[in-house]
């Protein structure tokens, strides 16, 4: 079911919008500036300039199928319409279906592992004609902009997951392999995961939450770093100072952005998301480089990129469900826990490398969702579609932690495992010159 309007929120669609093509401008510019060309050999640059092609690929493949696998309603989860219904027999059955439609579950599908095709080439997406004007769909009854400019979020979203990932296999892959992998983790990993708690689906219909880019940041981090595992450590040069400092900045300001932008409305909830990213990012980025220095013997300034990559992951899940105090705390201590198992991990890894930005924001994005599923309180987060609210450990919601690790747990496993069957896969392919 479709519902169609005519007239939105004005200060939302603006409010969405500038965060759309703020948020996306400011990620891309800091990282070239921080992770962008800086070897001369003909492969990278031969990606590099393929980059604009891969982008438009993409975004056709978007149109075409990722955007309804990701966020149409769950297939097989929508009922089909008795055209002959029954007259009701008694008060209690009548109660029933009107409790029902509270929540529309059957008439928007949940609950499901992937979208069906309801949007499928943008069809119930785009506008249409009636007497009173020119209509457009949202996609949920409760949402204030039109279905199509939320798509154009969830593009870009598409995107910024999509760069990093990209890149890392881009290091040993032809423009084709990539172009033609993305198509395939596009389809076999992004779609499900996306959908699993933004596209309504199986998790998020459990009690799994995730405000803006923690599942898809974890799932980014273990669909990347194979990539990366090929590349000789210490193999690059940094990026100048100027150049790593305003990337860096660029990064953390487009992503607190787009985090605070996913509650596609201009209201307190994107008001506190966006303050609590950069208040809880700002502590993690203090913590990473004291315990750098402090553990690692490096100079303070080392590795902040990944420090406040690190931040940002570890505050995406839950910035727009808990207070800032709580915020703060979270991204104090989970960048310390990502400081630590990071530097265990790689070693002696370089403080400006990809792989090293990658590994920390993976591991930072595991335990900001664990620390959404503390941290949680009704009186930020509200209450879930079917009307409980949202509540984490601290407030006695057990369970939520339970909720959290499950997904993170599956959300790991299938994206290394799908992610490594198709790099084999695509070896298979002759590297273009």
């Amino acid at each position: 079911m479709t519902k169609w309007q005519a007239f939105f929120d004005g200060g939302d669609i603006a409010s969405v919008s500038l965060g759309f093509l703020l948020s996306l401008t400011l990620f891309v510019a800091g990282f070239l500036l921080v992770f962008g060309p800086r070897s001369e050999d003909q492969r990278t640059r031969e990606f590099w300039k393929s980059l604009p092609l891969l982008t438009a690929g993409a975004t056709v493949a978007w149109v075409l199928w990722v955007y309804t696998l990701s966020f149409g309603p769950s297939a097989g989860t929508i009922p089909e319409t008795d055209p002959n219904p029954k007259p009701m027999i008694s008060l209690q059955a009548m109660m029933a279906i009107e409790d029902a439609k509270q929540d529309e579950s059957h008439l928007y599908g949940r609950g499901g592992f992937i979208g069906n095709s309801d949007y499928l080439m943008l069809q119930n997406v785009m506008p249409v004609t009636s007497h009173a004007g020119p209509l457009f769909s949202v996609r949920r009854p409760n949402y204030h902009v039109p279905h199509i400019l939320e798509c154009s979020v969830r593009w870009s979203t598409f995107l910024l997951i999509l760069l990093p990932v990209w890149v890392s296999w881009g290091r040993e892959n032809s423009p084709l392999r990539v172009g033609l992998l993305s198509l395939a983790w596009s389809t076999l990993v992004y779609a499900p995961v996306a959908h699993a708690v933004a596209g309504d689906g199986w998790f998020e219909q459990r009690g799994t939450i995730d405000f803006g880019l923690g599942l898809l940041l974890l799932s980014l981090a273990c669909s990347a770093y194979p990539g990366l595992e090929s590349v000789p450590r210490k193999a690059e040069c940094g990026p100048s100072v100027g150049r790593l400092s305003a990337g860096t900045l660029m990064l953390w300001l487009g992503l607190s952005v787009h985090v605070a932008t996913n509650a596609f409305r201009a209201d307190g909830r994107a008001s506190i998301a966006l303050f609590n990213m950069l208040l809880g990012s700002a502590g993690g980025l203090l913590t990473w480089s004291f315990c750098s220095s402090f553990l690692w013997k490096r100079a303070l300034t080392d590795s902040t990129c990944a420090g406040i990559l690190a931040a940002v992951a570890a505050l995406a899940p839950g910035a727009g469900f808990m207070t800032s105090q709580s915020a703060l705390t979270l991204g104090i201590a989970a960048t310390a826990i990502s400081n630590i198992l990071t530097h265990l991990w790689l070693r002696d890894e370089s403080g400006t490398s990809l792989r090293m930005s990658i590994t920390a924001m993976g591991f930072s994005a595991a335990i900001g969702l664990l620390g959404a599923g503390v941290f949680a309180t009704s009186s930020v987060a509200g209450q879930r579609w079917d009307g409980r609210l949202i509540t984490g450990l601290i407030e006695g919601e057990s369970l939520q932690l339970q909720w959290q690790g499950f997904a993170i747990l599956a959300i790991t496993v299938w994206s290394l495992v799908v992610t490594g069957i198709l790099l084999r896969m695509v070896r298979v392919i002759p590297q273009d010159s």
